[in-house]
C-alpha cells in the first residue's frame, strides 16, 4: 500500500517540485497552501508523512505542527520541516514537534536530503534525524530575511505579552491566529481556538450576534460588549473588530478586553442609585404622610398663647387689628370653642336683686 504525503506549502513551484520527486518514489500526495487549508485536509486524506514549511498566511508551519501534536490521533504521524530560513535563523524544531527539518535549496540536493529523511524513516532509524538540519551548510544568510524575522520576532514578543487577547481571522470568520491572552479569555487550548469559527467559541446566546457582525463587517472598525452584554466563564467581555484588506482578501483582527471589574462597578452604582432613588421615593412618601396628618392636626387645633390686651373694666379683647372684642367671641374665633350663655348666681343676685331665684345655702 502506497505511503501518503501532505505537502503544505503556499509556494507552488516548490509544492509541484516536491509532489513531482515523491510521486516517482511511489508516494500518494495531496498539498495544502497553508496550515488551515492543511487542518481542513486532514478530514477528508489522512497521511503518514506531512512536509511542512514554516512561513506560510492563516496558520504557520510551527503552529501547525503544534495543533497536529496536541491531537492524538496524530502521533504517529512523521512531521518534516522544509524550510528556507534556515540559514538565517535557527530553528528548534524538536520544540514545537516536528521530526526533522531539511533546508531549502537548489532543487538536486533537496531531492537527495528529503529521501535521506524518508530512508531513516521507513526504516524506523530516526534518533539521527533530530540533531541537525539537512542542507543547512550549502545556505548563506540573507540580510532582509534576518531582518524581516527580528521584526517578526519582536512583534511576536510584543503580541504574547500584552494583557488584551488578540486574534485573526480570514474572511470566513476562522481563526488564523491568536495570542496567549486570548487562549486565556477564551479557556481554551490553542489546538481548539486556531482554525475554529470564531462565533462557535461563544456561548449559542452570542453567536448571532457575532455571526452578524462578521457577515456584514466591511473594512472598518465596530465594537460591542458596553450596551450588549458579551460574556464568558463570568467575565464581560468588549470585543473590537477591525477589517482589512490585503493581496485582495479580507482580514478581520479581533481585540478581545477583560472589562469585568469595570462592568461590575457600573452594576453598583446602578444599583446603589435605584436604591438610593427608592429610599429617597420612600422618604418623600413618608415626609408626605407626615404632612397631611400634621396639616389635619392643625386644623382639628387652634391655640390661644402669647400676651393678649384685655380691658380691665369690660374684659373686652383687642385684636391684631386694633378693635376691641368681647372676650366670648374672642375665644370663639381664635380656637374651637363654643359658648352656651347664663348667669352666674352671683350676677344674678346683683342684677335681680328683688327676685328670690337661688336658694340659700
Amino acid at each position: 500500500m502506497k505511503k501518503k504525503v501532505l505537502i503544505v506549502d503556499n509556494n507552488r513551484m516548490m509544492v509541484r517540485l516536491l509532489s513531482a520527486f515523491l510521486q516517482q518514489e511511489g508516494y500518494t500526495i495531496a498539498s495544502a497552501e497553508d496550515g488551515l487549508a492543511a487542518l481542513d485536509q486532514l478530514e477528508s486524506f489522512r497521511p503518514d508523512v506531512m512536509l511542512v514549511d514554516l512561513i506560510m498566511p492563516q496558520i504557520n508551519g510551527e503552529k501547525l505542527c503544534r495543533i497536529i501534536r496536541r491531537i492524538p490521533e496524530y502521533d504517529s504521524l512523521f512531521l518534516v520541516i522544509i524550510s528556507a530560513i534556515a540559514a538565517e535563523e535557527k530553528i528548534d524544531f524538536l520544540s514545537f514537534g516536528a521530526n526533522a527539518c531539511i533546508a531549502k535549496g537548489p532543487a538536486r540536493i533537496m531531492y537527495a536530503h528529503l529521501a535521506q529523511v524518508l530512508e531513516h524513516w521507513e526504516n524506523k532509524d530516526t534518533d539521527l534525524l533530530g540533531r541537525k538540519i539537512f542542507g543547512e551548510e550549502n545556505l548563506f544568510e540573507r540580510a532582509i530575511t534576518k531582518e524581516l524575522l527580528a521584526t517578526k520576532k519582536h512583534l511576536e514578543v510584543t503580541l504574547n505579552n500584552i494583557d488584551e487577547g488578540l486574534l485573526e481571522l480570514n474572511a470566513e470568520g476562522q481563526v488564523i491566529f491568536a495570542n496567549p491572552a486570548a487562549y486565556r479569555l477564551l479557556e481554551l487550548p490553542e489546538e481548539r481556538v486556531l482554525s475554529a469559527f470564531f462565533p462557535d467559541l461563544f456561548a449559542e446566546q452570542f453567536r448571532p450576534l457575532i455571526s452578524g457582525l462578521l457577515v456584514g463587517q466591511a473594512e472598518g472598525r465596530v465594537e460591542i460588549g458596553e450596551d450588549v452584554p458579551v460574556i464568558m466563564h463570568d467575565r464581560y467581555l468588549l470585543l473590537k473588530f477591525v477589517s482589512f484588506f490585503d493581496q485582495g482578501q479580507m482580514f478581520i483582527i479581533v481585540m478581545m478586553q477583560n472589562i469585568t471589574r469595570r462592568k461590575l462597578a457600573e452594576l453598583d452604582l446602578m444599583n446603589h442609585k435605584a436604591n438610593l432613588e427608592e429610599m429617597v421615593q420612600d422618604r418623600t412618601a413618608a415626609l408626605e404622610e407626615v404632612n397631611v396628618e400634621l396639616e389635619e392636626a392643625l386644623c382639628k387645633v387652634k391655640t390661644l398663647s402669647g400676651l393678649l390686651p384685655i380691658c380691665a373694666a369690660c374684659k373686652k379683647i383687642r385684636d391684631d387689628k386694633g378693635y376691641w372684642n368681647q372676650i366670648e367671641l374672642f375665644i370663639r374665633d381664635h380656637s374651637f370653642a363654643e359658648f352656651s350663655h347664663g348667669i352666674c348666681p352671683d350676677c344674678a343676685r346683683k342684677l335681680y336683686p328683688d327676685l328670690d331665684l337661688f336658694d340659700e345655702e
